[in-house]
């Protein structure tokens, strides 16, 4: 018995591909499935490197939220990184990522450090997520989905999706970004592990 069968991932984390497989003999032969995720364990090897070689980076969260961003491997038009601190009973934006400030920075941001960090001065969508401060929220309670919709309004996110991760200090991070509506109901198992890159970096 010989069957192909044809995955289309439309995980907006992950880079969008045509799989196929064959069966054959009530044996599944993997054609092409592991090629997508060793792209994205290559790039977040190469991500760990850029961090400890930068780790005195200020804006260090910038860098690494357009690197998951924009990467080769996860793409998402529009997200927000803020941190929500449960001591200062507060949550404080840190930085944004837009596709369209991402496609014109057409630069390795490594290598031209100084341009990047500009050009995110000038991006009007991450300094409105830099200036966004309210009261925090509650992991697992009412105030957690109200608290996204809330900051997804105020920064334009249609179709908000979010995560939420610890940090150290006892605080959380949380990733806001545009859903599509095409894509896998959660993010790559990957991406959600790589969020915690943006644990090692500073807050400023």
């Amino acid at each position: 018995m010989l069957l192909f069968l044809k995955i289309v991932c439309y995980d907006p984390f992950c880079i969008r591909f045509n799989v196929q497989c064959k069966l054959q003999g009530g044996v599944m032969e993997n054609k092409n499935c592991i090629e997508p995720e060793g792209k994205i364990l290559q790039h977040l090897g190469n991500l760990r490197k850029m961090i400890v070689h930068n780790h005195e980076l200020e804006n260090l969260s910038e860098f690494v939220l357009h690197e998951l961003c924009s990467g080769p491997c996860f793409h998402v038009d529009k997200a927000a990184y803020f941190i929500n601190n449960p001591d200062f009973r507060a949550i404080r934006g840190i930085t944004g990522y837009t596709k369209q400030v991402a496609q014109d920075q057409l630069y390795d941001r490594w290598n031209n450090q100084s341009q990047f960090i500009a050009s995110m001065k000038n991006s009007d969508f991450n300094q409105k997520v830099r200036s966004c401060s309210q009261e925090n929220f509650q992991k697992g309670h009412a105030s957690e989905k109200s608290t996204v919709q809330k900051l997804a309004y105020k920064l334009e996110i249609e179709n908000p999706a979010y995560h939420i991760w610890n940090l150290k200090h006892a605080n959380q991070g949380l990733l806001i970004y545009e859903s599509t509506g095409d894509e896998m109901k959660y993010p790559h198992s990957h991406l959600l592990d790589s969020l915690y890159y943006l644990s090692f970096c500073p807050v400023f």
